[in-house]
């Protein structure tokens, strides 16, 4: 574990970088080649993409930084050695960039681009995962459950809870169940309409809330088991009910709006 692939001078490459580069190229990729499907323009949605990666990757930084305010202001240089990445801060600065941009550009629809993008997120939280499990961060606690595994930063005999490989594999069931939803909302000719109301993408976020409390509790955080609620926790909450809502209204909307096939 903690391999560094590539290292020049004080520059380093690790499996970290590589797996979680190469999840979110795949996601891009994959998102791409799915607006046709959803018929979103793709001129457009290549700038909007473009911007939204960005937005995702300033998320992602600044989550930690923002829930520790006090000790990031009294000493900034700690964003460079301690900042650390949070997936939910990258889903969030995510989707709020496309919400912006969509709305300032009409010819994109929002709830298309939802619908395109959910499934590739969640490839790239299967892959990206396994960056983690081999970097030795967001490890769980102590266990001697007989999937726990050995991380060489613990003294000898030590197992903890896979945790990162709970998220890959729970990702790649979610990223099914989203297909399978899709494919039957496109027999039923509901995908692609202009007027487009998103099932797909509220219901990823759903899952993606299940994912991270049905794991939560196995986590340990800064060397310490979670005791209480972090802030990417508190976001996921507060954002629970819109989701439960926005899926509710399309299932409605769908329901009252047969589609023609």
């Amino acid at each position: 574990m903690y391999p560094v692939l590539f290292q020049i001078g004080s520059f380093r490459l690790d499996s970290y970088d590589v797996l979680w580069l190469t999840a979110l190229s795949l996601a891009i990729v994959w998102s791409l080649r799915r607006l046709q499907l959803y018929n979103v323009d793709e001129d457009e949605a290549r700038r909007v993409i473009s911007w939204t990666f960005l937005a995702m990757l300033l998320g992602a930084a600044a989550f930690k930084p923002i829930w520790k305010f006090r000790v990031f202001a009294a000493n900034p240089s700690l964003i460079l050695t301690q900042g650390g990445l949070s997936e939910v801060g990258a889903v969030a600065g995510a989707f709020l960039a496309a919400s912006f941009l969509c709305w300032r550009n009409k010819k994109i629809s929002f709830q298309s681009l939802c619908d395109v993008a959910a499934p590739p997120a969640m490839l790239a939280i299967a892959v990206g995962r396994w960056g983690c499990f081999l970097n030795g961060c967001c490890v769980g606690i102590v266990s001697t459950f007989p999937l726990a595994v050995h991380f060489p930063r613990d003294p000898a005999g030590v197992l903890r809870h896979p945790t990162q490989l709970y998220y890959s594999a729970l990702a790649v069931l979610f990223m099914t169940v989203l297909l399978v939803v899709e494919r039957r909302l496109m027999k039923r000719g509901y995908v692609g309409q202009k007027s487009h109301h998103a099932v797909v993408a509220p219901l990823a976020l759903l899952l993606y809330t299940l994912m991270r409390f049905s794991i939560y509790w196995l986590r340990q955080s800064d060397g310490e088991p979670e005791t209480g609620l972090s802030f990417s926790a508190w976001v996921l909450l507060t954002g629970l009910p819109f989701e439960i809502f926005w899926l509710i209204h399309s299932v409605r909307w769908r329901k009252n709006n047969p589609a023609i096939s």
